[in-house]
């Protein structure tokens, strides 16, 4: 069986340096969506925990939270996990940075603009496009649904927030939504989901 070498073959005698060992490549980043979903699920927690108040009631939510997320990737350890390859990872921290790149710049207009019941919507309309838009290169249906359903309930709360002023309200309420459906995605990626309703 012959074997391929990753690493370029050395250059022959006489050609530069000899004996210089040939240029290594960089580690390529490989990103599991399992994580990726965990990780957005508990930050939209943490956003919808801030809204409920300091009564103790977010606290609880977030730490119910942060066990199922451990919970959920030590199942995806166990099962073995399954990253993107090199270039999908590539789009999902493109895709990751413009939206927190985006979400700090609106949340400096809108409080210019004294808007800033819309960000929790805008910024989960931003989530579900990202979703919307990795779903295209991975092909995956439930990743594009995850995104058009975080797309809908986020200009509904956009919505809803023009013509309330409980906006303080709507991020707890947006944020909890959030963070379970995502969650529930990450969980149904891993096989919890189909395990919890065979039993």
């Amino acid at each position: 069986m012959e074997v391929v070498s990753a690493y370029p073959p050395p250059r022959p005698p006489g050609r530069g340096f000899q004996g210089s060992p040939p240029p290594r490549r960089g580690r390529a980043v490989r990103v599991d969506p399992v994580l990726v979903e965990i990780g957005a699920g508990l930050v939209w927690l943490a956003v919808g925990t801030l809204g409920l108040g300091a009564d103790g009631v977010g606290t609880l939510v977030l730490a119910v939270g942060i066990a199922v997320g451990i919970g959920i990737g030590v199942e995806n350890r166990r099962r073995g996990p399954r990253p993107f390859d090199t270039s999908r990872s590539t789009e999902v921290l493109r895709l990751g940075g413009g939206v927190i790149v985006v979400v700090i710049v609106a949340s400096i207009l809108l409080g210019l603009l004294s808007a800033s019941d819309l960000l929790p919507g805008l910024a989960m309309v931003l989530t579900g496009g990202a979703f919307v838009l990795l779903s295209r290169s991975t092909g995956q249906r439930p990743t594009r649904w995850l995104g058009l359903l975080l797309v809908g309930a986020g200009l509904l709360s956009a919505l809803i927030s023009t013509m309330t002023a409980g906006g303080f309200v709507s991020q707890g309420l947006l944020g909890l939504l959030a963070g379970v459906v995502i969650l529930l995605s990450a969980a149904d990626r891993v096989g919890l989901v189909e395990m919890l309703r065979d039993r």
